[in-house]
């Protein structure tokens, strides 16, 4: 493994403790972080069956408040709802300048059966094969959040104070509908901070925009009759199928991104029928629509409602009702922003290329932003081996992202 030496000055805001030079450190980060105990806590986070849904993530929260504690890291649990527990550690700073989250979520997806016989090893093991540590959760996310942990901890048990407050936040519920960050922006825990680094899987590129998601139920009307009745009653399903494809030939109106593309949006759930010999009378709609920075979720349920109003004036007594049940914005955070500056100089210092990218999925970065945090997700992890059969983070890769962690908390 390349050393990486970092220098910073005073005047950067980054001293340490008892070395005597207040002016300038140099910080050899190889050998400030250990190797083995960072593989050794996103095995033991592996480890742990955090599924959601239903929401598993006590022991994981329990785990991350320990490792913190036992680095001197104070560190507060808090219960969201019944065994359900966001973790929320601060390391102190110099000052009182801005603060600096880095966050990552404990839940993890499920796994059928038929996922399960796919994989070459225990799903839950943390088996290491290959340069390769194995496991759910592996890339979503708990590589990225051992990493801070590790990068956080070792700063707190060397010693090393940095300018401004670091946090560690661990949340629950992510990948549901975030109720964790949610519940977070609402406290008081998260006071002082102006930036936020999303440690979701990126190949450790730098994501400084992300897509938005809103996803709605809408359901459309009908009139039941006894299907022995050629043409009788309102078949709700051949209404929802005229919606859909009236939804899927229309054009969002928007200007596209030149990172991540255009708006679109699609049918992902269907639902209707009572029984083979009756005309349904409500057929459901699952509709999950993707958005790009400069339309809102609003906006696309707007769009929504024109096409109903529009066979509403075609197709007589046509009817149905949108039902959003969760809205996430796009965002897009300036490349000359403190932080991309901050993390786009630890990784050249860590010897990794820079490279700019949007992040197609969601993450709890919205949520933050909402409160006002600029953003940047930056992780271990390759997205497309997430959410399947033998999930896995590049060893490598885990190591460099703790070190980019790490240098980032040291000039903030």
């Amino acid at each position: 493994m390349k050393a990486v030496t970092a220098s910073f000055s005073e005047g950067e805001g980054t001293t340490k403790k008892n070395w005597g030079d207040d002016h300038m450190v140099d910080v050899d980060v190889c050998s400030l972080i250990k190797p083995d105990e960072l593989i050794k806590v996103v095995q033991d986070l592996v480890k742990i069956k955090s599924i959601n849904p239903p929401g598993e993530e006590a022991e994981v929260a329990e785990y991350v408040r320990d490792y913190m504690q036992a680095r001197d890291v104070p560190t507060e649990i808090c219960e969201i709802s019944p065994n359900r527990y966001n973790v929320v550690s601060r390391l102190k700073g110099q000052g009182n300048g801005p603060a600096l989250i880095f966050t990552g979520h404990m839940d993890v997806v499920s796994i059928s059966e038929e996922e399960r016989k796919r994989w070459i090893v225990e799903p839950f093991s943390g088996e290491i094969r290959g340069g390769y540590l194995y496991g759910r959760g592996s890339v979503d996310m708990k590589a990225g959040l051992g990493a801070a942990m590790v990068a956080l901890g070792s700063l707190s048990k060397q010693g090393l104070i940095p300018r401004s407050d670091i946090l560690l936040v661990a949340t629950v519920d992510e990948e549901d509908l975030m109720r964790g960050a949610k519940a977070l922006i609402e406290t008081d825990l998260l006071s002082g901070a102006s930036h936020v680094v999303v440690c979701e899987p990126t190949n450790m590129h730098l994501a400084t925009c992300s897509r938005g998601r809103t996803w709605a139920e809408v359901n459309v009307a009908g009139e039941t009759a006894h299907a022995s009745r050629e043409g009788a009653g309102i078949n709700a399903i051949n209404r929802a199928v005229l919606l859909i494809n009236r939804m899927l030939n229309y054009s969002i109106p928007h200007q596209k991104h030149p990172v991540l593309g255009g708006s679109f949006w699609q049918a992902t759930m269907i639902k209707g029928g009572i029984e083979p010999a009756i005309i349904p009378d409500s057929c459901s709609i699952i509709v999950d629509a993707r958005l790009v920075p400069g339309q809102t979720p609003d906006d696309i349920w707007g769009h929504m409602q024109e096409i109903i109003n529009d066979l509403g004036k075609e197709v007589p007594g046509f009817a149905a009702d949108i039902k959003i049940v969760e809205k996430r914005e796009p965002w897009e955070t300036p490349d000359d922003d403190v932080l991309v500056c901050k993390l786009t100089d630890a990784c050249q210092k860590a010897d990794l290329p820079v490279e700019r990218i949007g992040f197609l999925g969601t993450t709890d970065g919205t949520v933050f932003r909402r409160a006002g945090m600029e953003a940047v997700i930056i992780g271990p992890g390759d997205l497309a081996l997430a959410h399947k059969e033998n999930e896995r983070v590049l060893i490598s890769q885990l190591i460099k992202a703790c070190e980019v962690y790490y240098l980032t908390m040291l000039a903030w």
